[in-house]
């Protein structure tokens, strides 16, 4: 008995040595290549974290040098949906593990001035110079732009008469071309499998149990394959809102009298597309989240309660960072959370740190200086910031990729006698805050945390908004516009 279990520890170490071993042998994803246009810009790389919440993750970057040169690396044991990033211009793209990629890269110089460059179609284009017939991104790009070319040459049969006929068609025309089946360990023919399962979505809208045998009854849950988990995403999208076999009331009291997550497991359990446990925690995942953002009946700080429990025990290697972001993607705007303490720049280029904002509501504004609707704007908010001056800072934060400018325009405008400062090419901090177009605005509280995301227009509601929030608390006045929350 002591010599079998000796040997069973002898096993054990020689499998952690070769597992530890096999880890070190991944090499590393090596993207390097020009980008002749971005010269002395930042080019990033960022990943997502799951495809659930799609958190973004810069997880690599570079200076482009003079010459357009740059070098990139990450290191991957699987296929990873990923963007390259440039001032806010961006592509997206398929890494797999171990390869060296070859890239030439362009943009419309126009566009990559902009702001929002995809507003207008604007993406960095992505020459591979290395590229071969194999290439995972030349096959799935093929892929998609005939199954778009299949779909379109039946569309109004398809989409409006639900003719079966031009579902075989399609089928037919695509199954010419492509061997589709289900493969769970070939990522390629993943993605086409559950690419193409839009056609059966059409069909079977109000079969739901052919949808969930032919794409979601089995074994795997492939997390990192876009194809299904967009079809995961859209099968269970307010899922206990509209499954029949969930008791909204047991949801209900599950969540807020008790906080109990046992009782909600169980609840959900009584659907029987949620009888695999893997299936429906991940469900609880994302319905969490849409019940925390979407649903004011459900108490968020029970939810959160849930979701943490949730990160703590579960069974599931995969679940415990999917919950610890989709915590964070739900907590991004909610009360009390600091706004992170980047460093910005003043216009004289001292360094400016967002905690000097503390002991003021501050409103910030993001602009442009080439933005007419924004100078626009802040004539009204230097109206707003005299009526307020004794309880609100207004902070505008130029956008403006050549910091230099925002001098320029004070100069040029100075009746703009407010705070302003530059954003320091801190690219993530708006990608955190989601600022993509122009113009944005945010409101801090006194202690420096995120009061209110999305607020209204200076023109279009903003000071009704800030006269319901200094105003003393009226209990009988229940009908106000944009009232703050409390």
């Amino acid at each position: 008995m002591k010599r079998l279990r000796l040997n069973f520890w002898i096993l054990f170490v020689l499998m952690v040595g070769a597992c530890q071993l096999y880890a070190q042998k991944i090499a590393p994803v090596v993207i390097r290549g020009h980008a002749d246009f971005a010269t002395g810009e930042e080019i990033r790389l960022i990943a997502y974290e799951d495809l659930l919440t799609y958190t973004p993750k810069v997880v690599s970057s570079d200076m482009v040098s003079r010459n357009g040169y740059f070098e990139l690396s990450y290191t991957t044991s699987e296929v990873r949906l990923v963007q390259l990033e440039i001032r806010t211009s961006r592509a997206e793209f398929l890494l797999e593990p171990s390869k060296t990629y070859e890239f030439t890269l362009s943009m419309d110089a126009e566009l990559f001035n902009s702001f929002s460059p995809q507003d207008y179609d604007g993406f960095l284009q992505v020459e591979n110079e290395n590229e071969t017939p194999q290439d995972l991104n030349r096959k799935v790009n093929y892929f998609s732009n005939y199954y778009n070319y299949a779909f379109n040459r039946y569309y109004f049969p398809i989409v409006y008469d639900k003719s079966e006929a031009a579902r075989d068609s399609v089928m037919a025309l695509m199954q010419r071309k492509f061997d589709i089946r289900y493969n769970p360990f070939d990522f390629y023919q993943s993605y086409i499998f559950y690419g193409i399962s839009q056609l059966d979505r059409i069909y079977w809208q109000k079969d739901a149990e052919k949808l969930y045998d032919k794409y979601l009854n089995n074994d795997y849950i492939l997390y990192n394959n876009p194809g299904y988990m967009e079809f995961f995403d859209a099968f269970y999208d307010d899922y206990v809102f509209s499954s029949l076999k969930i008791n909204r009331e047991n949801v209900l009291i599950s969540i807020n009298d008790s906080a109990n997550y046992r009782m909600l497991f169980n609840e959900l359990g009584r659907d029987e597309f949620l009888v695999n446990e893997r299936i429906r925690e991940l469900v609880i995942i994302k319905n969490l989240g849409q019940l925390y953002l979407n649903h004011p009946e459900f108490d968020k700080t029970n939810i959160l309660k849930l979701l943490e429990e949730l990160r703590q025990t579960t069974h599931f290697v995969e679940h415990k960072p999917l919950v610890a972001n989709m915590i964070n993607f739900v907590k991004k705007f909610s009360d009390n959370q600091l706004v992170k303490n980047v460093k910005l720049k003043e216009p004289n280029g001292k360094d400016f740190l967002l905690n000097k904002l503390k002991g003021k509501w501050t409103y910030l504004y993001f602009f442009r200086t080439d933005c007419i609707e924004c100078v626009r704007e802040l004539m009204l908010i230097k109206e707003i910031q005299e009526m307020y001056k004794d309880s609100l800072r207004c902070v505008g934060v130029c956008l403006d990729f050549d910091k230099y400018q925002l001098q320029n325009f004070l100069n040029k405008y100075p009746q703009f006698d407010y705070d302003f400062v530059h954003f320091n090419q801190q690219y993530q901090w708006l990608n955190d805050l989601e600022v993509n177009s122009l113009p944005d605005y945010l409101l801090l509280s006194p202690e420096a945390e995120i009061y209110e995301r999305y607020l209204p227009a200076p023109a279009e509601g903003l000071v009704d908004y800030l006269m319901r929030l200094f105003a003393p608390t009226n209990p009988e006045d229940n009908n106000p516009m944009f009232q703050p929350r409390k």
